[in-house]
C-alpha cells in the first residue's frame, strides 16, 4: 500500500512538473511578442504620428493573431493534458519539441515587421504549421500508448485532432499563398475567426 501511494504521489508530482514548465514557456513567449512592436520616432503632428503607427500594422497584425494563436495552443495543450494520466519518456520528450516551436514563434513574428515580404510571412506560418503538427504527434501518441484517462473516446480524439489541424491547414496554406503576395497571406490568417465553425460544419 505504501509503495503504490509513493508511486501515485511521483507520477502526480512528475505531472504537475509537466504542465509548471509548459506554462513558464508560453508565459514567457506569448510576453516576449510585444516587444515586436516598435514605437514611432518622435512625431512633429498627431497626423504624422497616426500615419507612423498605422505603418507599423504588420507588426500589429502578427502580434494579435500570434497572442491568440500562442493562447489557444495553450488552451489545447491544458485540455490534452487534463486528460493525461500517466506519461513516459517519449511524451515528455515530445513535449519538448513542442514548446520549442512555441518559443520560437516571437522570433518568428519579429522577422514580419523587420523584413517585410514573402519570406518571413512562410517562415511565420511554417512555424505555426510545426507546431500544430508536433502536437497532434503528442496527442496521437498519447492515445497509442494508453497515456489518456479512460474516459477518453474515438470522438474526442478526432475532436481535438481535428481543432489543432483546422488552424494547421490555414497556415500550411497561406505559406503557399505567400509565395504570390505576402499581403493576401496574411489576410488568410483572418479565417483562423471561423476555425471553430469549419470543424462544427465538418464534422458536427
Amino acid at each position: 500500500m505504501g509503495d503504490s501511494g509513493a508511486s501515485e504521489r511521483r507520477r502526480l508530482e512528475g505531472l504537475a512538473r509537466l504542465a509548471g514548465f509548459s506554462d513558464g514557456v508560453f508565459a514567457i513567449a506569448i510576453t516576449l511578442l510585444i516587444l515586436n512592436i516598435e514605437l514611432p520616432d518622435s512625431t512633429a503632428s498627431a497626423a504624422v504620428g497616426v500615419h507612423r503607427v498605422l505603418r507599423e500594422w504588420p507588426d500589429f497584425l502578427s502580434y494579435v493573431i500570434s497572442f491568440l494563436v500562442i493562447g489557444n495552443y495553450w488552451i489545447v495543450h491544458h485540455n490534452i493534458f487534463q486528460d493525461v494520466r500517466r506519461y513516459d519518456r517519449g511524451l515528455l520528450w515530445l513535449n519538448i519539441v513542442y514548446l520549442m516551436f512555441i518559443a520560437f514563434i516571437p522570433f518568428s513574428t519579429s522577422l514580419i515587421g523587420d523584413f517585410p515580404g514573402g519570406f518571413p510571412v512562410m517562415v511565420y506560418a511554417g512555424t505555426l504549421t510545426l507546431t500544430g503538427v508536433v502536437l497532434t504527434i503528442l496527442w496521437r501518441y498519447a492515445w497509442s500508448n494508453d497515456l489518456l484517462d479512460d474516459a477518453v473516446d474515438e470522438e474526442r480524439m478526432r475532436d481535438v485532432t481535428f481543432g489543432i489541424l483546422i488552424p494547421s491547414a490555414v497556415f500550411a496554406g497561406s505559406v503557399l499563398i505567400a509565395v504570390v503576395s505576402a499581403r493576401w497571406a496574411m489576410y488568410s490568417w483572418f479565417l483562423l475567426f471561423f476555425a471553430d465553425s469549419i470543424q462544427k460544419r465538418l464534422f458536427g
